[in-house]
């Protein structure tokens, strides 16, 4: 269970003119944390570094603010960074997934999210992998 507001935010953008499935070509995931020791920002590799009992908001967005089709995160795996609190989970108040560091060390994990081209035609599925460098 996620407790309080989230301090941490990673965006994962998205440019569905060049997305495409089983590729993350078009796909730039960013955090604002670079001044506390994250890496890869602008890849899709983000590795993002939090203080130990963080909690932290994903969300994803479109490039392209005109665009029409529709995005949204489906599921973020299991990591050993997220501890007895359980996985993150959608996020009715914040918008995208919330959840809560809970065990120092580093750990991988990846965001699956869908996206649409424009407004009606059929999503692509697009999972990132990502780490959590929790301290």
């Amino acid at each position: 269970m996620t407790t309080g507001t989230p301090s941490v935010f990673i965006q994962i953008w998205v440019d569905t003119n060049a997305l495409q499935n089983g590729s993350t070509r078009g796909v730039y995931v960013v955090d604002n944390r670079v001044s506390n020791g994250s890496s890869n920002e602008g890849s899709a590799n983000l590795q993002t570094s939090v203080t130990n009992g963080s909690v932290v908001n994903w969300q994803v967005f479109n490039v392209d603010p005109t665009a029409t089709g529709a995005k949204s995160i489906q599921a973020i795996s299991n990591s050993n960074a997220w501890g007895p609190g359980g996985q993150p989970q959608s996020d009715p108040t914040y918008g995208g997934f919330t959840g809560q560091v809970q065990n120092v060390g580093t750990a991988p994990y990846s965001v699956t999210f869908n996206a649409q081209k424009q407004a009606g035609s059929a999503a692509i599925t697009t999972t990132v992998n990502l780490t959590m460098s929790v301290h």
